[in-house]
C-alpha cells in the first residue's frame, strides 16, 4: 500500500472536480468529497481541510 504524501484535484462524474490522495509515485488515490468547480476544490487543499477531513476517515458526499 502506497503512503499519502498529499492531495491533488481531478475530473469527477458530472463535470465536477474531485479532491483526492496524492500517494507516492505520483498515484491518484481516493477521492475524499467533490466540487463544482477546481478552483473551489483547490480552495479546500490550500486551506487545510482536506487534510482535517482525510485525517477522519470520512467526508460529506459533495460540496457545491
Amino acid at each position: 500500500m502506497k503512503n499519502r504524501i498529499g492531495w491533488t484535484t481531478c475530473p469527477s462524474i458530472g463535470g465536477k472536480y474531485a479532491v483526492a490522495e496524492l500517494l507516492e509515485g505520483g498515484v491518484v488515490g481516493n477521492g475524499l468529497i467533490t466540487f463544482a468547480t477546481k478552483a473551489q476544490a483547490q480552495d479546500f487543499i490550500d486551506s487545510g481541510l482536506a487534510d482535517e477531513l482525510g485525517s477522519r476517515g470520512s467526508a460529506p458526499k459533495s460540496r457545491e
